[in-house]
């Protein structure tokens, strides 16, 4: 009898294999947990949103007791400070915790109700009452760049259990160790709660079968997914192709532009302290790195660039999540420094680790030459010196969808301002003023997502309360009597949640 293929973890310091061996799930495995997903998902969508929430946070409580454990696995399969990871792991908690208070505040189902009137004319106006329900199944691709909260028990994950949907996770090959820490959690806060195992499964693997078998398996209803443009775009056009498409959240690319105007270089140096730290956090490997900013050609904007360029070159090196996140970085950059119109920044890459790199240019050179506003991921960045004003406000009209636009000025420029956001909010789901876009609150008003690329749903978010919305579908019911209407929308309201009459839920 064969033995079942398995995989190993690479130590992202020394590139060599880890010890332990882990599964390459097929297609059969696919099988195996889509069907036990469908067979627990009505049971679990009927479930009261008091038990669903007291799921999130005995998975909370678990990922803390078992915190220092999973941050060192993390440290070795990504290279990611203790610190960061013991934050990102808090960070998990905290997303968890979010949701079981969306739960519990009840808003989440939009109970609507609509007034009957027997006496309108012509027609009488029924009695009809809406509320929002979980799709079923989920698919949810764990990141590379978040090994906790984007990963197996991450936001995608964390709003799909609070929305009642079973979930599906397809664990990231980069820190596969990781990834089965954070599952016997759940599994174990899921057996405390005496609910099904199958609400839950982690699948592990490095071949594409996996993820295209997930993708396309009839019994899964909606798809999360964090992760490169080519790889998204390519499940996303398989979740379209099948015979009964379905929603696809898929967080792709983004440079995330900044706009500095003339009145915010009052302290170039700052400015440049800020933009070289928010370039570099994570190693550059945030999906809100601020990947290209636009100054208006002045002795300001020169000394802003060159107190950024000598930052850059005291840095100290980076170690990057993968060897091919390092390949690729280390191909792109020197790719991007190669071509006419550029002035490059950066030191000779070491064997394991890379240096941060800062590109400059002007604005007829960016529009000549539209790759540069494809992302490189990793500690790099462009500053684009433009004519004047009037410059910069045309190339914002060129920019493709990103997760944020950035802006600094003083009020001094709020005419310029004012035109600027009018345009920043049809492209970016995040607007950031005097600030630097990495770091994302996990909040109620938070927005992370954006127009293609930066998603593939720009009415969507993965961080924030409203991202439970990604897996619940309306359903009205009409002329339904009291006894057989969901309890969200009996008359008596039992459940105490939010209805609105005669208004939007």
């Amino acid at each position: 009898m064969l033995k079942p293929p398995t995989f190993q973890a690479i130590n992202a310091f020394t590139g060599e294999p880890l010890s332990d061996d882990f599964p390459v799930h097929g297609k059969q495995d696919v099988d195996v947990a889509c069907e036990s997903a469908h067979a627990v998902a009505r049971s679990f969508r009927q479930l009261s949103a008091d038990k669903r929430a007291q799921l999130l946070d005995t998975i909370a409580g678990k990922l803390e007791q078992n915190a220092s454990v999973i941050a060192e696995r993390a440290h070795l399969e990504t290279a990611l400070p203790l610190v960061r990871l013991n934050g990102e792991i808090g960070r998990t908690a905290n997303q968890l915790r979010l949701f079981s208070e969306v739960l519990r505040q009840g808003a989440w189902s939009r109970a609507t109700l609509d007034t009957p009137n027997a006496e309108r004319t012509p027609l009488a106006k029924p009695d009809i009452r809406k509320q929002h329900i979980a799709i079923g199944p989920v698919a949810v691709f764990g990141a590379s760049n978040f090994p906790l909260a984007f990963s197996a028990a991450g936001g995608d994950t964390a709003s799909a259990l609070a929305a009642g949907c079973p979930v599906i996770v397809k664990g990231h090959s980069a820190h596969p160790g990781t990834s089965e820490l954070v599952a016997k959690c759940i599994e174990q806060a899921l057996t405390e709660c005496e609910l099904p195992q199958a609400i839950f499964t982690l699948l592990q693997g490095n071949q594409r079968e996996l993820g295209t078998s997930l993708v396309t398996h009839p019994r899964i209803q909606a798809v999360g997914f964090t992760g490169s443009v080519s790889g998204g775009r390519a499940l996303f056009d398989l979740a379209q192709q099948r015979p009964v498409p379905i929603p696809f959240y898929g967080e792709l690319g983004a440079i995330n532009p900044t706009f500095i105007l003339p009145s915010a270089l009052d302290d170039p140096q700052q400015l440049a302290e800020q933009y070289v730290q928010s370039m570099t956090l994570g190693s550059g490997q945030f999906c809100t790195k601020p990947g290209v900013v636009f100054v208006v050609d002045s002795d300001p904007a020169s000394a802003f660039i060159e107190s950024a360029q000598t930052l850059l070159l005291a840095h100290a090196p980076h170690t990057l999540l993968t060897p091919n996140i390092r390949n690729s970085y280390c191909e792109q950059s020197k790719l991007r420094a190669s071509e006419a119109g550029l002035m490059c920044t950066t030191q000779d890459q070491g064997f394991a680790e890379v240096t941060s790199a800062l590109f400059v240019t002007d604005s007829d050179a960016w529009r000549a030459n539209p790759q540069w506003e494809e992302e490189i991921f990793g500690p790099q960045s462009m500053v684009v010196m433009c004519k004047d004003v009037d410059d910069m406000l045309a190339i914002s009209e060129t920019l493709a969808g990103s997760l944020t636009a950035t802006l600094h000025t003083q009020e001094a420029d709020y005419p310029a301002a004012n035109q600027l956001l009018a345009r920043l909010e049809e492209i970016a789901g995040r607007v950031v003023f005097n600030g630097w876009p990495t770091g994302v609150e996990v909040s109620y008003a938070m927005v992370h997502g954006g127009p293609y690329p930066a998603s593939t749903n720009a009415a969507s978010t993965s961080v924030g309360a409203s991202a439970i919305e990604r897996w619940l579908r309306p359903v009205a019911y009409q002329a339904l009597p009291d006894a057989l209407l969901p309890e969200a929308l009996k008359s008596d309201n039992p459940l105490s949640v939010p209805q609105h009459f005669d208004a939007l839920g």
